[in-house]
Formats: C-alpha cells, structure tokens, sequence
C-alpha cells in the first residue's frame, strides 16, 4: 500500500528548520525540506523518502506508526526533539520514600484495549499504580529492607507533541494469528496527562481494513480565517469535513483511529503552533489545486488495497498462507481489460499459480495492485465468461471448440483461487453444477437440481414448469411448455402423470448430463475445497453469503461520523432508499462500485460524506477500503437517484489510482 505523509504536512517543515544552520546529510531533513517546496508548486511525491526509508514496495501494507517513528529516528534530534518525550518508574515505599528511575525515551505511548474503551482510559490504565506487597515487595535502599511500595509510570519530559497508539492489532488464540480490533473508541479533544499537562487533539491518522490490506488517511485540525476547522487528507484529496467533530461534545466516538496527535495547551507552545498551521493551510490549498484537475468520473476510483473478507476468512482461514505462497515473492501480471477472459486463461493454464501470491494489473490503466484491482479482474473475467454460458439467473458452462481440458481446467482454478483469496465467486453460476463439480453429480438432490434448474430457464417457461409439477398447467403454459422440450430435444409433451419424471430428467440433462465434461474438468482443481466445503449445506451457505440484494447490501452501509449534520442525514437517507429498493442486479452494481465485488465480501461499506458541488459533484467508490465517497449537496431524491443511475449504467469502468 502507499505509504502515506498526511501528518508530515502539519509540522515537518517546522522541524527541517531547526537542522537549516547544522544539515546532515545522514538524515532526511533535506528531503522533507524538498518535499514542501515542491508541494508550493504541484502534488509531491515521497519516493525520495521511501526510499531511504528502505520501502522498495509502496504498495504493500505498512504500520503507520512504525514508520512513522523511523521517519523522526532518521531526522536530526534538534528537528525530532518536540516529539521526544521521557518516562520513568516512580517507586514509593510505606514509609514514604520516593525513588524514580529507569528513564526511558518514547515516541508515543501504547494505550492497551479492553470493551468501552476510551483514550482517557487507557491513559489511566497506562499510569495505573501497581502494588508490591508479601512475596513481592521491594527493596527500599533508605529503609535497607524489603517493604510494601507502590510504582507508577511518570512523564518525566512532556513533549510538545503527543502521540497515541491505540493498540487496534493484537493475537487471538482461538484462530491462532493476529486480528484487528474494530471497536468504537471515544477520543476527547482535550486529554489531562498526569503531572497536570494538558494536550489539545489536532490530528487523527485511521486505518480502514484489516491485516491482510488496508488504507490509510488522515483527520487534521488547522486554522483558518473563520477558525479552526477540520478537514481529512486522503491520499491527494483533501476536503473540509461538513460535520465539524467536538462541536456537541468534548468526546467523538471512532470506529478507525489508529494514531491520535495531542498538543501542549501552553503559550509557550502557541508560535509553534500558528506557523506549522500556517503552512500546512497552504501545502492543503496546493494539493487540493492538484487534485481538482485530476479527472474523478471513472466507475471506480480507488487505490488497490485489501480488505477484510467475511466468508472467505470463515471458509478458508489459512488460504493466505497455506494456497498463496509466498508474500515475498508474488506473481504480476497485467490483463486487458477487453479481453479479460483470454488473458487470465493463459496465466491459469500454469497450475503453479495456485501456489504464489497473484497481483494483477489493467493494461493502461493507472491501478497498483494490493487485492482491490484483482477483485475487479475476477469480477471482470465472470463477467464476460457467464455472457458464453446457456441459462438465465443461474448459467451453466457448454462445450466450446476454442475449449480443450486445459482450459477448463484454467477456469476451475479461477474459481478456486477467487475464492480462496479474495472471497469472489460467481453467484450466477449454477449451484448444482458447481455441487457436482466438488463432490460429483450423484451428491445433487432432486430439490437443488430443480432449484437450478428453474432459475436456469426463461421465466415465463419457469411459470409454465412450476404450474405443470403442481397440476395447475392452462393452455398457453402447454404451448410454454412444448417449446421448452422441443428446444430441449423433444417434440411432444408427455403424459401428465409421467410429467414431474419428465421434467426432472431434462433438468438433469441441461444443468449435469450435457457439461459432464466440464464437470471433470473443474473437479481436479477444486478438489482442494472437498473438505472446507464438505457437504451441499456449507456450498448452499456459501451461495447465500455471496449474493446480493437491495436489502442485503444496504445493511453494509455505516456513515464514518456518529453524528450528522442535517444534510449528511437527508443524503443519508436518499442513500438507504435507493439501495433498498434496488433490484438484483442494480445491488450487484451498487456493491462493484464500492468494493470491488459483485457478490458481498465485506463486512461493511463506510459512507464519507463531501460538499462538492458544480461539475466536482459526484459519488466516488473506493473500493480498496470498501468507502462511498458522497456528497451531501443534492436537493432532493430524483435529483440523487438521477445522478447513481446515471454512474451504474455507465459500461466505461477503469481502475484509477490518485
């Protein structure tokens, strides 16, 4: 993933000053100093930094806090020093004696989690006195003896700067790996620090996905003309937050902050404040400049990045490291997007893929795989692959002549590998054959095949179907009825009561018999899921999970803020109408914009809302953090409905990377 600055902008040229008189060529001071200045001018980019930060590949995931720490590690302490601060042990004996010792440096303080968490706290839980009595007491060099004492951390050194780590990662023993945590947190914007120091929150970073991908953007305070106002740096997108945060409260509540950025409420602290402020103000104006002239009216716009996958992670806990190789050494390829099919075929006839990570690409378009542009290639490929097969709802692959078994081999690893890795399967694809495919043709019942296979033909030939199996069958359900037999392959109508045998037999036909062949094909790949999808229950379950509906895909949606402002609620409330009443196919429409996906492989779709207005109006789906960018400037429900209609039509979808 890329790595990003978004909090460099609001200090990092303050502290280059400092190392202007004295420059080491050792640290990167020099090229923040460079950095800012090209940002007076165009939208900068970090690769000088990233580089002598050792990333070699900016596309991957990285911990903000980590590197945000080697980042002031590599800069000269005069310009680092604001954020250094110094801890120390403060031992007090039952007679009184007081001993501080082991002075340790720190560049933010870890804040543990626990249910109802909130900053304040965790601050207490950090400075919590521990006690030391019985078998555990400690040895008093005044007393000479071992007594009953009591310690507790202390800040020795408060710095001007104060930054939080809220410990959202951590190991979960029951699935035996490492988990992030996704609770609410209550963040103030004014934190008592023991020793009676009080901090001013002025920047949020928050992480949006999970340990696998993720995306990275960041909530800053600045002041303007009419006040300090708050606005969210998103890669070269910067916007003014239409709710102002704290404006009801002294306590908002976040689903995503990762590191907070806390402030000395000092005079002394108040010069340093206004000009990092200052130039910030104008580092954000020459940004958003940039970003206005970069066109946003693609059907998806995103920076590829990965995301929690609900029903893959239930299915398939170990498929990342057991089916995908190894993270070090992954596989890219770059695919057509007219021809999305051909492509991902040659690159499937390799069965060793199965074995390595896979990242993919569009050719000509500007798109760094991390998970999301591959989700949209699997997508893409079902997409035009299901065009080729017979059926209606439910489509069943038919022999081709451009086809031999290593090609449908390919397709079966598709499948496979899409699920395994990315939770994509297509739901249009008969449940029955794939039921074959995995535990072979005997394993359909007589009830998942004539599921199948009514959804396989034409509705009114399923009107005529159902009507004949329950004896309620009229003239022109015969007629319905005789054209889908004689198209079948016979030209007469059986007797009644020989017609449900009849029926089932031609089900049996179309949805198993006639692609027997393929079913062969598929087996050998997905032989590998026979156990994690042992029975027709979990694939049945697996199926239900994937599909999409207007009502399912509105239950996804979560606004980023708590509280709303009138009009984010009203467009809020445009938003849920509109989902809900969508049929099938415009929920799957609604659910690529936004992940990625066709089928449902998130656990949910945050809502961040803008006030763009003119010709910058649009909605804008990122579908590397499963986010709908909306604004909140529509006058009223058709005049909404009017503009996603217009964006789900569209056929002209291209992965764009700002």
């Amino acid at each position: 993933m890329k790595f990003t600055v978004h909090l460099l902008i609001t200090h990092v040229y303050f502290l280059c000053r400092y190392s202007e008189q004295n420059p080491h060529s050792e640290f990167l001071d020099d090229d923040l100093k460079a950095l800012f200045v090209d940002l007076q001018n165009y939208t900068a980019y970090t690769y000088k930094i990233t580089k002598k930060l050792g990333i070699n590949k900016v596309n991957e995931q990285r911990n903000a806090a980590e590197y945000f720490e080697r980042i002031l590690r590599m800069t000269s302490p005069d310009a680092s020093k604001i954020f250094h601060g110094q801890l120390a042990n403060k031992t007090t004996c039952s007679k009184g004696h007081i001993q501080t010792d082991g002075d340790t440096p720190f560049w933010y303080l870890h804040l543990s989690w626990s249910e109802d968490y909130s900053v304040v706290k965790g601050i207490e839980e950090f400075f919590k006195t521990s006690d030391f009595c019985g078998e555990n007491q400690m040895y008093c060099e005044q007393c000479g003896d071992k007594v009953d004492a009591t310690m507790t951390a202390v800040i020795k050194h408060h710095p001007d700067v104060l930054c939080l780590l809220l410990k959202r990662f951590e190991f979960n023993y029951e699935c035996m790996s490492y988990i992030k945590i996704n609770c609410f947190v209550e963040v103030p914007e004014t934190l008592q620090i023991p020793e009676n120091q009080k901090y001013e929150l002025y920047a949020v970073v928050d992480h949006f996905g999970d340990l696998r991908g993720g995306h990275y953007t960041a909530t800053i305070k600045m002041q303007e003309e009419h006040g300090d106002r708050w606005h969210n740096f998103n890669d070269t997108r910067v916007t003014e937050l239409v709710y102002q945060p704290f404006q009801l409260d002294n306590t908002e509540r976040s689903q995503s902050a990762y590191l907070l950025f806390y402030r000395k409420s000092k005079d002394a602290a108040a010069e340093v404040v206004k000009e990092m402020r200052s130039l910030a103000i104008q580092n954000m104006q020459v940004i958003h400049e940039g970003a206005a002239q970069i066109p946003q009216d693609n059907g998806l716009n995103s920076i590829a990045q990965g995301l929690p996958l609900r029903s893959s992670k239930q299915l398939f806990p170990s498929s990342s490291t057991g089916n995908s190789g190894s993270p070090e050494s992954p596989r890219s390829v770059s695919i057509h997007r007219i021809k999305v099919v051909e492509d991902l075929l040659v690159v499937f006839k390799d069965k060793s893929i199965m074995t390595v990570t896979l990242k993919m690409d569009f050719v000509n378009e500007r798109a760094i795989d991390d998970a999301a542009v591959s989700r949209e290639v699997y997508t893409a490929f079902w997409e035009q692959f299901l065009e080729q097969c017979e059926g209606e709802t439910e489509r069943v692959p038919r022999l081709r002549p451009d086809f031999c078994e290593a090609e449908w081999q390919a397709v079966g690893q598709i499948w496979v590998k899409g699920l395994v890795d990315h939770g994509v399967i297509p739901v249009r694809l008969s449940k029955a054959f794939i039921l074959a495919c995995l535990h072979g043709i005997d394993s359909v019942s007589i009830d998942i095949l004539m599921t199948s296979f009514l959804n396989y033909i034409a509705p009114v030939e399923r009107s005529a179907v159902e009507n004949a199996l329950q004896g309620t069958m009229g003239e022109s359900d015969e007629e319905d009825l005789l054209d889908l037999f004689t198209r079948m392959g016979s030209h007469s109508l059986p007797p009644k009561n020989n017609m449900q045998l009849a029926i089932e037999r031609m089900a049996h036909k179309a949805i198993l018999q006639e692609p027997k062949y393929i079913v062969d094909c598929f087996s050998t790949p997905m032989a590998c899921l026979q156990q994690r999808l042992s029975d027709k229950e979990s694939v049945l379950s697996l199926y239900e999970t994937k599909k999409a509906t207007g009502k399912r895909v509105l239950q996804l949606f979560e606004t980023t803020n708590m509280v709303l402002s009138q009009r984010e609620h009203t467009t809020f409330n445009y938003l849920q109408h509109y989902v809900k009443n969508a049929d099938e196919t415009k929920a799957e429409k609604i659910l690529r914009f936004c992940t990625g996906y066709s089928v449902i492989c998130v656990d949910k779709i945050l809502v961040c809302f803008n006030a763009e207005t003119g010709l910058r109006r649009r909605p804008v789906g990122d579908t590397c953090g499963a986010t709908l960018h909306i604004p909140c400037t529509y006058c009223s429900y058709p005049e909404f409905r009017t503009e996603f209609d217009n964006i789900l039509s569209s056929n002209y979808i291209e992965m764009y990377v700002i």
